[in-house]
Protein backbone atom coordinates (compact mmCIF):
# COMPACT_ATOMS: atom_id res chain seq x y z
CA UNK A 1 0.00 0.00 0.00
CA UNK A 2 1.32 3.61 -0.80
CA UNK A 3 1.23 6.24 1.28
CA UNK A 4 -1.94 7.77 2.27
CA UNK A 5 -1.54 11.15 1.21
CA UNK A 6 -0.78 10.31 -2.50
CA UNK A 7 -3.28 7.34 -2.56
CA UNK A 8 -5.99 8.36 -4.92
CA UNK A 9 -9.06 6.68 -5.24
CA UNK A 10 -8.37 4.60 -8.27
CA UNK A 11 -5.11 3.28 -6.75
CA UNK A 12 -7.40 2.64 -3.61
CA UNK A 13 -9.97 0.59 -5.57
CA UNK A 14 -7.15 -1.45 -7.59
CA UNK A 15 -5.40 -2.26 -4.73
CA UNK A 16 -9.27 -3.35 -2.73
CA UNK A 17 -9.99 -5.51 -5.93
CA UNK A 18 -6.29 -7.30 -5.71
CA UNK A 19 -7.04 -8.38 -2.21
CA UNK A 20 -5.07 -5.42 -0.47
CA UNK A 21 -6.75 -5.36 3.23
CA UNK A 22 -5.03 -2.77 4.43
CA UNK A 23 -6.59 -0.72 1.19
CA UNK A 24 -10.26 -2.12 2.30
CA UNK A 25 -9.35 -1.18 5.86
CA UNK A 26 -8.30 2.57 4.80
CA UNK A 27 -11.40 2.58 2.65
CA UNK A 28 -13.48 1.25 5.64
CA UNK A 29 -11.94 3.67 8.22
CA UNK A 30 -12.57 6.71 5.79
CA UNK A 31 -16.14 6.00 4.89
CA UNK A 32 -17.73 4.02 8.11
CA UNK A 33 -18.86 6.89 10.09
CA UNK A 34 -20.61 8.60 7.22
CA UNK A 35 -22.02 5.61 6.22
CA UNK A 36 -23.45 4.72 9.02
CA UNK A 37 -24.82 7.94 9.63
CA UNK A 38 -26.83 8.01 6.30
CA UNK A 39 -28.20 4.64 7.20
CA UNK A 40 -29.28 6.12 10.73
CA UNK A 41 -31.34 8.54 9.06
CA UNK A 42 -33.14 6.40 6.87
CA UNK A 43 -33.81 3.54 9.45
CA UNK A 44 -34.17 5.58 12.61
CA UNK A 45 -32.08 2.61 14.03
CA UNK A 46 -28.23 2.83 15.32
CA UNK A 47 -28.05 -0.68 16.27
CA UNK A 48 -29.47 -1.52 12.54
CA UNK A 49 -27.88 1.32 10.64
CA UNK A 50 -23.76 -0.28 11.87
CA UNK A 51 -24.85 -3.78 10.57
CA UNK A 52 -26.29 -2.30 7.79
CA UNK A 53 -22.55 -0.67 6.78
CA UNK A 54 -21.02 -3.53 7.79
CA UNK A 55 -23.19 -5.72 5.59
CA UNK A 56 -22.25 -3.03 2.72
CA UNK A 57 -18.63 -3.53 3.36
CA UNK A 58 -18.48 -7.20 3.36
CA UNK A 59 -20.67 -7.19 -0.03
CA UNK A 60 -17.93 -5.14 -1.13
CA UNK A 61 -15.05 -7.33 -0.27
CA UNK A 62 -16.92 -10.50 -1.62
CA UNK A 63 -17.13 -8.85 -5.13
CA UNK A 64 -14.48 -6.96 -5.04
CA UNK A 65 -13.57 -8.07 -8.15
CA UNK A 66 -15.95 -6.01 -10.23
CA UNK A 67 -14.66 -3.03 -8.52
CA UNK A 68 -12.73 -1.57 -11.46
CA UNK A 69 -16.45 -1.31 -13.15
CA UNK A 70 -17.37 1.54 -10.34
CA UNK A 71 -16.85 5.09 -11.17
CA UNK A 72 -16.60 6.57 -7.63
CA UNK A 73 -16.39 4.16 -5.05
CA UNK A 74 -17.84 6.93 -2.59
CA UNK A 75 -20.88 6.99 -4.46
CA UNK A 76 -21.55 3.76 -4.84
CA UNK A 77 -21.03 2.87 -1.07
CA UNK A 78 -23.40 5.79 -0.25
CA UNK A 79 -26.22 3.93 -2.83
CA UNK A 80 -25.54 0.85 -1.61
CA UNK A 81 -25.89 1.58 1.62
CA UNK A 82 -28.98 3.66 0.77
CA UNK A 83 -30.41 0.99 -0.79
CA UNK A 84 -30.24 -1.94 1.97
CA UNK A 85 -31.35 0.79 4.62
CA UNK A 86 -34.61 1.05 2.92
CA UNK A 87 -35.13 -3.07 2.22
CA UNK A 88 -34.21 -3.26 6.17
CA UNK A 89 -37.30 -1.02 6.43
CA UNK A 90 -39.10 -3.28 3.72
CA UNK A 91 -38.67 -6.19 5.63
CA UNK A 92 -39.76 -4.68 9.04
CA UNK A 93 -42.68 -3.32 7.19
CA UNK A 94 -43.69 -7.01 6.45
CA UNK A 95 -43.32 -8.17 9.87
CA UNK A 96 -45.14 -5.62 11.47
CA UNK A 97 -48.19 -3.42 10.88
CA UNK A 98 -46.69 -0.03 12.77
CA UNK A 99 -44.08 -0.29 11.52
CA UNK A 100 -45.26 -0.13 8.20
CA UNK A 101 -46.72 2.72 8.92
CA UNK A 102 -43.40 4.42 9.85
CA UNK A 103 -41.94 3.03 6.54
CA UNK A 104 -44.53 4.81 4.61
CA UNK A 105 -44.25 7.77 6.19
CA UNK A 106 -40.45 7.64 5.64
CA UNK A 107 -40.69 7.21 2.01
CA UNK A 108 -43.69 10.15 1.56
CA UNK A 109 -41.87 12.39 4.23
CA UNK A 110 -38.08 11.95 2.42
CA UNK A 111 -37.67 13.48 -1.00
CA UNK A 112 -35.04 13.17 -3.39
CA UNK A 113 -33.40 16.58 -2.13
CA UNK A 114 -33.79 15.35 1.48
CA UNK A 115 -31.53 12.39 0.92
CA UNK A 116 -29.58 14.39 -0.89
CA UNK A 117 -29.02 17.03 2.19
CA UNK A 118 -28.74 13.68 4.39
CA UNK A 119 -25.65 12.29 2.05
CA UNK A 120 -24.61 16.24 2.02
CA UNK A 121 -24.40 15.88 5.93
CA UNK A 122 -22.95 12.64 6.10
CA UNK A 123 -20.28 13.35 3.70
CA UNK A 124 -19.84 17.04 5.57
CA UNK A 125 -18.89 15.10 8.56
CA UNK A 126 -16.71 12.29 7.03
CA UNK A 127 -14.47 15.55 5.52
CA UNK A 128 -14.25 17.14 8.94
CA UNK A 129 -13.50 13.65 10.85
CA UNK A 130 -10.78 13.51 8.51
CA UNK A 131 -9.48 17.17 8.94
CA UNK A 132 -9.36 16.46 12.41
CA UNK A 133 -7.60 13.31 12.11
CA UNK A 134 -4.45 15.60 10.47
CA UNK A 135 -4.66 18.19 12.69
CA UNK A 136 -1.27 18.74 15.56
CA UNK A 137 -1.95 16.10 18.16
CA UNK A 138 -2.43 18.30 20.78
CA UNK A 139 -5.02 20.32 18.51
CA UNK A 140 -6.76 17.05 17.99
CA UNK A 141 -6.64 16.04 21.50
CA UNK A 142 -9.02 19.41 22.48
CA UNK A 143 -11.26 19.12 19.54
CA UNK A 144 -12.32 15.41 20.13
CA UNK A 145 -12.88 16.85 24.15
CA UNK A 146 -14.61 19.76 22.78
CA UNK A 147 -16.70 17.56 20.32
CA UNK A 148 -17.89 15.70 23.82
CA UNK A 149 -19.19 18.42 25.23
CA UNK A 150 -16.20 19.68 27.64
CA UNK A 151 -15.53 22.86 28.85
CA UNK A 152 -12.47 24.70 28.36
CA UNK A 153 -11.93 24.45 32.20
CA UNK A 154 -12.68 20.53 31.78
CA UNK A 155 -10.47 20.01 28.70
CA UNK A 156 -7.77 21.90 30.46
CA UNK A 157 -8.18 19.72 34.08
CA UNK A 158 -8.26 16.85 31.59
CA UNK A 159 -4.90 16.97 29.70
CA UNK A 160 -3.39 19.07 32.85
CA UNK A 161 -2.76 22.36 30.78
CA UNK A 162 -4.23 25.68 31.59
CA UNK A 163 -7.55 27.23 30.09
CA UNK A 164 -5.72 30.03 28.12
CA UNK A 165 -3.51 26.90 26.28
CA UNK A 166 -6.84 25.45 25.42
CA UNK A 167 -8.34 28.09 24.11
CA UNK A 168 -5.02 28.83 22.10
CA UNK A 169 -5.13 25.29 20.61
CA UNK A 170 -9.21 25.49 19.82
CA UNK A 171 -8.34 28.81 17.90
CA UNK A 172 -5.31 27.38 16.09
CA UNK A 173 -7.23 24.12 15.17
CA UNK A 174 -10.77 26.48 13.82
CA UNK A 175 -7.48 28.23 11.90
CA UNK A 176 -6.48 24.96 10.29
CA UNK A 177 -9.65 23.25 9.79
CA UNK A 178 -10.88 26.26 7.66
CA UNK A 179 -8.00 26.07 5.48
CA UNK A 180 -8.38 21.66 5.17
CA UNK A 181 -12.23 22.04 4.62
CA UNK A 182 -12.88 24.89 1.64
CA UNK A 183 -11.78 22.18 -0.69
CA UNK A 184 -13.53 19.63 0.81
CA UNK A 185 -16.71 21.48 1.05
CA UNK A 186 -15.97 23.17 -2.38
CA UNK A 187 -16.23 18.89 -3.63
CA UNK A 188 -19.22 18.19 -1.98
CA UNK A 189 -21.11 20.84 -3.50
CA UNK A 190 -20.09 20.36 -6.58
CA UNK A 191 -20.71 16.15 -6.55
CA UNK A 192 -24.14 16.73 -5.27
CA UNK A 193 -24.64 19.52 -8.14
CA UNK A 194 -27.41 22.75 -7.48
Amino acid sequence: MQNSETYSEKDLVLSITEGDTEAFDKLFLEMYPALCLLSNKLVNDETAAKDIVSEVFLQLWKNREFLSEVRSINAYLYVATRNRSLNHLKKLKRNEKKIQLAYEKQLNDKSYEDILQDVFNAEAVRVLHTAISTLPPECTKVVRLNIEGLSTNEIALQLGISASAVSHQKARAIRLLREKMIPGVVIISLLLGD
